[in-house]
């Protein structure tokens, strides 16, 4: 409609614009009611969420720093050695004693031993004795609760800890051990707090004493701050959030006015609509309705627009703020049993086999692997380790580290493979048995190399074997294994009049030290081991009662036949022994290692399987608390409510390809600090060193849920569970499984899904998703479904199973 002049208009004309007028008047106010009531608010909400779980998080983490340091005091005051030798007066063992403490409390100022009732005051001393101490102390000597406190002395901090030393016979205290800490011990209660998330502050308050800054740790920009006392203390921690933090929370505001502007349009369009027929209706007579209709619609036409236009307009759930998220497992719609049999019962494999010396099919993108017989022959490996020798010479190394797991061909492997790395003259230190984890530990802490090789074929059944390999700690794949392919193929391999030299060491030892050290476990903890046979059979009860547990093993004697079920946990059937174990010593939670032990399967005291997605949930709420901002990794197969839980803690999610060495090369180039797969490779980098570690995982699982003093099943009750498919395996050729895959991309029909195609091809739908996608691994096609309902899960499988059907009929699931 075209109107030349204001002046000129009618009254109708003028109605007309004042109703738009007051309708857009109304919209505004709307928009900025809507805007104060939700997105201001929930702001505010997010902000103040962020400041209560950061500071929650580094008060247990300071409870549990103290409660740490108190059961290593009474480690030493527990043995009925020392209370003999106080008792008999034997001062070369109490020296003995006191030798040891000190090695165990670097941070001490002074430690003392004294004689039940001879405490009394000294003022003069280093690490005085006030009426505070000697307080302590009675509390000790009667078994009364002590409240920690610290004290200044000559301008620095420092605290105490008090342990009875009990007699042989009865609870009645023959001393007590006091140690004193200097301001070193009371810095390290704040060594897990991020500065980048804020101000945290350290404060020791006495009744309605104003409250004494004792530590402070990072900046604040904000004037909003949260206090939260400590128990067993007179300490509190004040928490204000950085700008970065704040910044967080803030709720984009992009959601808000594309949905205020298009509802906006909406409504004037649809005002504009019925005011322009009332206006054509009282219009003099030289237009007809219908002239007035034909003569808007050529003009809209001339302009690029229809009148039938809408836009249509769905919030999808991704939108919510949501706490947590998970999925539920479902019976498999169709598990293919020749595919299982393959890698579990060994058959043939459905690819025909190569007669060349250096068979194509077994280099993998994440490694080399397949069946021993007739694929990794002596040729074959001693060419490998030539090329791994020399590949080792040309990046600077003069040694390669070399493990293997308990698989009976593995010996014979790894000792041509040696053969064939020592014939270049790079040498080699030989760990023997060890979980693949444990070479990765290796080449981070042994310092003449940085560089390695397992033989191991993971979760593949006893005929098959394989390599992962390392160098200058990073795990190599595609075209990194492509090119050691290269190398053996054209021979180009270093030469040496001197053979390299075999060296054997084990690392056992220091790699539970490195565990014990960063670990604290509060009370407690019954856990059952499940190591399937493989190469955690001997470290894994290790680790775990050195770190305080009591240990059930299940499995753990080393056999390469894995006679009792695959080393495999992320299948539910590899998980029936661990869960009635679990049940039947009720336990706190059972945990399942696969044949290299660098992926983790979990078990709840109600027998309830943690699938590694979930697991990810908790780790990563747990890091992006203390860390806002960082990446958090997972791979295509993984529950998309992660990116919802990770964005609501202020992490940023990043999906990518399946398989450890991509994901650990992609966590590199991030700097993301935690990485998770479904399989169950999860990968920390904070506090660790972002390999994949089933042990490790396992020991952070522990210490998060002795933290929060609740079982397994209570914490993951607070992650709503979404139904979902385990993986499906479906085996294909393995010349045409990628061939599928890229047709698929091409010619499937999804209009109504957002493609993803980094690794095979993911289509998210509103109402869930779905994954099809070549295993790297086997000769199969892996899909795996999720969906807010049982009914909408079955409807994206049937969109899928028609789509690959044009494609490849012969594929059903």
């Amino acid at each position: 409609m075209r109107i030349a002049n204001i002046k000129n208009w009618g009254k109708a004309e003028k109605q007309t614009a004042g109703i738009l007028c007051g309708l857009l008047i109304i919209c505004l106010a709307a928009g900025a009611w809507y805007y104060q009531r939700y997105v201001v608010s929930q702001s505010e909400q997010a902000l103040s969420q962020a400041i209560d779980s950061m500071a929650s998080t580094q008060v247990d983490a300071i409870g549990h720093h103290i409660g740490s340091l108190n059961q290593d005091l009474q480690r030493f005051t527990s043995r009925d050695a020392l209370s003999k030798a106080i008792q008999q007066q034997e001062p070369v063992t109490v020296r003995s004693f006191m030798s040891s403490l000190e090695k165990a409390f670097p941070k001490a100022v002074a430690i003392r031993i004294i004689p039940r009732g001879t405490a009394e005051i000294d003022r003069e001393h280093n690490a005085p004795i006030r009426f505070a101490e000697l307080d302590m102390i009675t509390r000790a000597e009667n078994h009364q609760p002590i409240t920690v406190e610290a004290a200044k002395i000559k301008n620095r901090w420092q605290f105490n800890l008090v342990s009875p030393i009990p007699q042989d016979t009865n609870q009645t205290p023959v001393a007590t051990l006091m140690v004193t800490l200097n301001q070193n011990a009371i810095a390290e209660l704040l060594r897990d707090a991020s500065p980048d998330s804020g101000k945290f502050e350290l404060l020791q308050q006495f009744g309605r004493h104003p409250a004494q800054l004792i530590l402070s740790k990072g900046d604040a920009s904000s004037q909003e701050s949260l206090t939260k006392e400590i128990p067993n203390t007179l300490w509190k921690l004040r928490f204000s959030p950085s700008q970065s933090t704040v910044d967080a929370a803030n709720t984009s505001l992009l959601p808000f006015l594309s949905i205020w502007f298009l509802t906006t349009a909406l409504v004037l369009s649809g005002a504009f609509q019925l005011c322009r027929r009332q206006l054509s209706a009282s219009n003099s007579g030289t237009r007809t309705v219908r002239e007035f209709d034909q003569k808007v619609r050529e003009h809209q036409l001339s302009n690029g627009r229809r009148v039938e236009d809408i836009l249509d307009i769905e919030v999808s759930a991704d939108d919510e703020d949501l706490l947590g998220g998970g999925y539920q497992q479902t019976e498999p719609v169709d598990t293919l049993s020749e595919l299982d049999q393959l890698e579990d019962d060994n058959d043939e494999p459905a690819a025909t086999l190569s007669n060349e010396l250096i068979p194509a099919e077994v280099f993998r993108a994440y490694d080399i692997r397949g069946l021993a017989d007739p694929y990794l022959s002596p040729e074959f490996v001693d060419r490998l380790g030539k090329a791994l020798g020399s590949e080792a010479i040309d990046q600077g190394e003069d040694t390669l580290i070399v493990a293997r797991d308990c698989r009976t061909h593995s010996p014979a492997i790894c000792e041509q493979l040696i053969a064939g790395i020592t014939s270049t003259g790079c040498h080699v230190l030989d760990l023997g048995i060890v979980p693949t984890p444990m070479l990765y530990f290796a080449c981070h802490m042994i310092s003449n190399s940085n560089s390695g090789v397992v033989v191991t074929a993971s979760h593949n059944g006893p005929k098959h074997n394989g390599f992962k390999m390392v160098f200058n700690r990073n795990t190599i794949s595609d075209q990194g294994i492509q090119y050691i392919k290269q190398r053996m193929q054209q021979e180009a391999f270093a030469s040496s009049d001197k053979a390299g030299s075999v060296s054997q060491q084990d690392i056992s030892a220091e790699y539970i030290e490195q565990i014990f050290s960063d670990i604290a476990l509060a009370g407690d903890i019954t856990v059952v081991i499940d190591a399937g046979n493989g190469a955690t059979s001997e470290v894994a009860p290790r680790l775990f009662e050195e770190l305080g547990c009591k240990v059930i093993p299940l499995h753990c004697e080393f056999d390469g036949r894995f006679p009792n079920h695959a080393a495999d946990p992320s299948r539910e059937r590899n998980m029936r022994d661990l869960i009635k174990a679990v049940k039947k010593h009720r336990a706190d939670l059972g945990i399942a290692f696969d044949g290299d032990g660098d992926r983790l399967g979990v078990v709840t005291p109600q027998g309830k399987i943690i699938w590694p997605d979930r697991q990810l949930m908790l780790f990563a709420k747990d890091i992006v608390s203390r860390n806002p901002g960082t990446d958090v990794l997972f791979d295509v197969k993984c529950t998309r409510q992660l990116n919802s839980l990770v964005s609501s803690y202020g992490g940023r999610p990043i999906m990518w390809k399946t398989g450890h060495s991509l994901m650990k090369a992609k966590m590199a180039e991030t700097g993301a600090l935690l990485g998770g797969e479904l399989s169950g490779h999860i990968f920390f980098k904070e506090r660790w060193f972002g390999f994949d570690d089933g042990m490790y995982s396992a020991a952070r699982l522990m210490e998060i849920m002795s933290l929060r003093d609740q079982d397994l099943d209570t914490i993951f009750s607070s992650f709503p569970e979404l139904p979902a498919t385990p993986e499906i395996k479906v085996a294909v050729e393995e010349s045409v499984k990628f061939q599928i895959i890229e047709d698929l991309i091409s010619h499937g029909h999804f209009e109504d899904g957002r493609l993803t195609t980094i690794d095979g091809l993911r289509v998210d739908f509103a109402h869930g998703w779905g994954l099809v996608r070549a295993s790297n691994t086997s000769p199969a096609l892996t899909l795996r479904f999720e969906a807010n309902s049982e009914e909408q899960l079955e409807d994206i499988q049937e969109h899928f199973r028609a789509e690959i059907a044009k494609i490849a009929p012969s594929i059903s699931f």
